[in-house]
């Protein structure tokens, strides 16, 4: 039956009224109307592409017309009829040609007989995109990467090559040129390897990060109980509170800096930054910086934010990010208490 559907999936010609059908939309059709675990079954003899193609055809006969459904029934069982499958998958062949021949007679013959007669080997990664087995075998050594190409059909070993690391793409080029035979059992391994490292990968990035530091220094950025929440935290956990409030540092929370500390900040910050930041500012945290530098200093920023044309918000964010950036650089290193900080005394 399976060899019937995939003949039916590269043979797209039928009578009408199912003419117009692909020969993956006739599979579809014939899957759809099986019991699950049947088509399961048969669903794991195709190829990847074989089952992309069939899925996609899925959903374009999801509501089909019961004559081209009758059509496509006839013409599987009028094919089936003329088929016998003695041996589809070819495991009666190997088994009586070693049995005949003995190992290792028998290993080279099977192997001679061509694919059909043998397993391939990294399959599993063609039902991988090119860019998803670039990054499962950019960190291998260039050797199994070139081992790894060779396994691939042309095109899409091309593919994986233009996604891997230009630092990697000569080396793999210039083994590939020179890769000589590689044991069948040294292949098994790789494969075994490769499939590991994917499950892994695939658990990995399957779960989810929730919150977390910075998640929750935003949370309580955007709080009316902000100083309430770091204080109750504090009492709990007085590392993490401390950790909090520093993530929590937005620029207009340095209007709660104390003097001398915005003093600090804004004698390390870079004129022109702090030019560009204060763009966004509020006039009253204008202000609260003119008033923690000298009268000088204050009239000459003055002078710079007059004469500064408009700013695009996303240069004023930039500048402002800075700000929080340099802040929090001085908080971690104590030259600056950090709003709501704890340990201090």
């Amino acid at each position: 039956m399976s060899a019937a559907l995939a003949q039916m999936l590269a043979d797209g010609t039928a009578p009408p009224p199912a003419a117009v059908l692909t020969g993956a939309q006739k599979c579809a059709i014939l899957l759809l109307l099986l019991e699950e675990a049947q088509a399961a079954e048969l669903l794991r003899r195709l190829s990847a592409a074989e089952v992309r193609s069939v899925g996609e055809a899925m959903l374009t006969v999801a509501e089909i017309a019961p004559a081209t459904v009758d059509a496509v029934l006839d013409e599987f069982l009028a094919r089936t009829r003329t088929v016998e499958a003695l041996d589809a998958q070819g495991r009666e062949a190997r088994a009586r040609i070693g049995l005949a021949l003995g190992s290792p007679r028998a290993e080279r013959v099977i192997e001679a007989i061509g694919p059909p007669a043998a397993v391939k080997r990294l399959a599993g990664l063609d039902w991988l995109d090119s860019a998803a087995v670039a990054g499962l075998i950019a960190d291998e050594h260039p050797q199994v990467v070139a081992v790894v190409l060779a396994h691939l059909e042309t095109a899409r070993a091309a593919a994986v090559l233009d996604a891997l690391p230009a630092t990697l793409q000569t080396d793999a080029v210039l083994r590939l040129a020179t890769l000589g035979p590689v044991a069948p059992a040294e292949v098994a391994a790789l494969e075994a390897d490769l499939d590991a490292k994917l499950a892994e990968r695939t658990r990995s990035e399957g779960a989810v990060r929730l919150a977390g530091k910075d998640f929750t220094a935003a949370l309580v950025n955007l709080s009316a109980n902000q100083a309430a929440l770091i204080a109750a935290l504090a009492a709990v956990d007085a590392d993490l509170a401390g950790a909090i409030a520093e993530s929590s540092f937005g620029f207009n929370d340095l209007s709660k800096l104390a003097p001398r500390e915005l003093q600090l900040v804004l004698r390390e910050l870079d004129q022109a930054v702090l030019t560009v930041a204060l763009k966004g500012a509020t006039p009253s945290l204008r202000e609260l910086v003119f008033a923690a530098m000298s009268s000088r200093a204050a009239d000459q920023l003055r002078d710079q934010l007059a004469e500064t044309g408009p700013t695009k918000k996303a240069d004023v964010a930039a500048a402002q990010a800075e700000v929080c950036a340099l802040v929090r650089r001085l908080g971690e290193a104590g030259t600056v208490m950090m709003p709501g900080a704890t340990g201090y005394v």
